[in-house]
């Protein structure tokens, strides 16, 4: 419905009658793909929006994975174990919670330029989904995402920019599209629902010796809210990815529904799988009667050791993180007074890939300017580019500054930002921008001023010979100079793909300590204190980097203890955050926070994420 006033437009919604005709639903994502079930997609194969979807075994599947990794007779290692545990758990479905609702402006030019200025966060990505869909050619649509209101994963998909650009062309007006936190909770691409049944084989003296696992991920009634749902199946494997386990059997599920459909979520899915992991390690851990952390030592993935689906994980710091985790909170050392306990766990999360390019232009008075498509929702994504060039440049920090370009401006960014990518993938494009600019820079030096060809640097803001007498200039003076022959302008790019084709399988380890308080006449558990240990690289941001772990963190806090978006027969019913609990700074408890000495990763300078 299009109005000239919001009024006008829910007064016409009022007169809109529907008369409908009620046919089974499924809201279960494990009986979504049992036989004999509602097939909700019956054309599904032949969706084309995102690309053809790769065969799976149920219609009602929007993705499907599985890995199978050691023995092919697994069952064989199960009968002849010490001991089996197996165990269920269930995750809600979860609001990301960020500030500012999905919204749109689209409108077309007199050219036929399609201008759209979305929240989407990834604006290289619905300018490729809005050109498929309408049939313009990409060009034809310059799309502006600089300020997306918050993320956490739920900004990388569009809900009503589609619609909006066909009322545009019919009604020749721009058309703006707002969603209200209702609509985001009862509507919006919230994290799915999850079920998760594990079974592990384990010797008496406490080693893995079998794991076998299956997710079902309730993705709701449309994928299209998930633009990698490949990604988000495979995730359902991941429940035991910090330890190693020789012998695996693991399948995962990504399931339409009746629900709301469903999106991503900072982690997608993380922390489904991560309770489910850490509580059946606990549960293990409990039945042989061992610490949980010593049980954790045993099994924690080691150098050399392959991940849990085959693959490989470089130099992991698993036991570090849990060393450093029983040195800092003294664990095992005292008793704890009564109605207090401690537990532990322990995760990892994979460093981001993807390719980006960035373009460096010199300005009058010797500024440089740096033209990014990425959004920075809030994780420092412009200062980490920032600080990256001015430090491979060797120029005052103040000298850079970075800039936002739409579709029509920036250079290609395919990924956007998110998925722990930014500081790896634009990180680098900065790095070798800066480079290629340096090196241009420094030639065109020795040939304006008169030096040594091959013997002028760029140094602490500037220009060096070494020709033994210490000449010099300052970058202004090389810069004014310089731009007398014309515009200077250097692309930075790169391609994870390229560079790191046999090298896929970094990761950040990281592990929890959170001893609560428990109520005894209520049962109310109430977190204390936490410690956190945190496997890092060169950190090229601070203040962002510890607001992420601290964000992280409380993000954890509410997805365990306090979120939960619930239906009644397919209605969400908690419409508004009045209902919709999420955790504030007066639910926080205190946050200690234990660095490892850096480990360089495949990021600028030996960044990770």
């Amino acid at each position: 419905m299009a109005a000239e006033t919001k009024e006008a437009a829910e007064e016409a919604l009022n007169l809109v009658v529907v008369e409908y005709d009620e046919l089974p639903a499924v809201f279960d994502a494990e009986e979504a793909v049992a036989d004999g079930t509602p097939i909700l997609h019956p054309d599904a194969p032949d969706y084309q929006a995102a690309g053809r979807r790769k065969p799976v075994p149920h219609l009602n599947l929007q993705a499907y994975a599985s890995a199978h990794k050691g023995d092919p007779e697994m069952d064989r290692i199960f009968a002849a174990a010490d001991l089996v545990v197996e165990d269920l758990f269930t995750g809600a479905r979860q609001h990301q919670g960020f500030i500012e609702p999905h919204g749109c402006v689209v409108w077309i030019e007199p050219d036929g330029t399609v201008r759209v200025v979305s929240t989407n966060k990834s604006p290289f990505g619905l300018r490729q989904q809005l050109a498929k869909v309408t049939g313009l050619p990409p060009e034809r649509i310059v799309v502006d995402s600089q300020f997306i209101g918050g993320d956490f994963g739920g900004k990388g998909t569009s809900i009503e920019e589609f619609a909006c650009y066909y009322l545009a062309k019919a009604t020749g007006r721009p058309i703006k599209a707002i969603m209200t936190y209702m609509d985001e909770l009862q509507a919006g691409a919230p994290q799915h629902a999850a079920t998760y049944w594990l079974r592990t084989a384990v010797s008496r003296d406490g080693h893995m010796l079998a794991h076998e696992s299956r997710a079902y991920l309730n993705n709701g009634a449309y994928g299209g809210g998930r633009p990698n749902p490949e990604t988000t199946v495979s995730g359902g494997l991941q429940c035991l990815d910090s330890y190693y386990v020789p012998n695996a059997r693991l399948e995962s599920f990504l399931v339409s529904t009746n629900l709301a459909p469903g999106g991503n979520m900072r982690a997608p899915g993380a922390a489904h799988r991560g309770l489910a992991g850490e509580a059946h390690v606990d549960h293990i851990a409990r039945e042989l009667g061992m610490d949980p952390l010593e049980f954790r030592l045993i099994n924690a993935i080691r150098d050399g050791q392959s991940g849990l689906t085959g693959g490989p994980v470089h130099r992991p710091r698993a036991v570090e993180v849990l060393e450093r985790l029983r040195h800092e909170t003294a664990w095992g050392q005292r008793p704890l007074p009564p109605h207090r306990g401690r537990g532990i766990a322990l995760r990892n999360r994979h460093v981001g890939e993807g390719r980006t390019e960035l373009l460096y232009r010199l300005r009058p008075h010797g500024d440089i300017e740096v033209v990014t498509a990425a959004v920075d929702q809030g994780g420092g994504a412009l200062t980490v580019i920032r600080r990256v060039a001015a430090a491979a440049l060797s120029v005052d920090l103040e000298r850079i500054s970075v800039t936002y370009g739409n579709t029509s401006e920036a250079r290609l960014d395919p990924g956007g930002v998110g998925g722990s990518r930014t500081t790896h993938v634009a990180g680098q494009a900065a790095l070798r921008g800066a480079h290629t600019l340096k090196e241009k820079l420094e030639d065109l030096a020795a040939e304006l001023m008169g030096w040594p060809s091959g013997q002028v640097r760029l140094e602490q803001d500037r220009f060096i010979a070494s020709d033994g007498a210490g000449t010099s200039a300052s970058f202004e003076e090389v810069a004014e100079r310089v731009l007398r022959g014309g515009p200077i302008e250097v692309v930075g790019a790169y391609d994870a793909a390229e560079q790191h084709a046999d090298d896929t399988g970094h990761q950040n380890f990281f592990a929890y300590m959170v001893e609560v308080d428990v109520d005894p006449a209520t049962g109310r558990v109430q977190p204390t204190e936490v410690v956190l240990v945190v496997d890092v690289g060169t950190i090229i941001n601070p203040i962002a980097h510890q607001g992420q772990l601290d964000g992280g963190f409380i993000f954890g806090y509410g997805q365990a203890a306090t979120e939960e978006l619930s239906h009644d027969d397919g209605r969400v019913t908690a419409p508004s955050l009045g209902e919709y609990k999420l955790p504030t700074t007066m639910d926080a408890p205190r946050l200690r926070t234990i660095l490892l000495d850096p480990d360089p990763g495949p990021g600028p300078f030996g960044a990770k994420a």
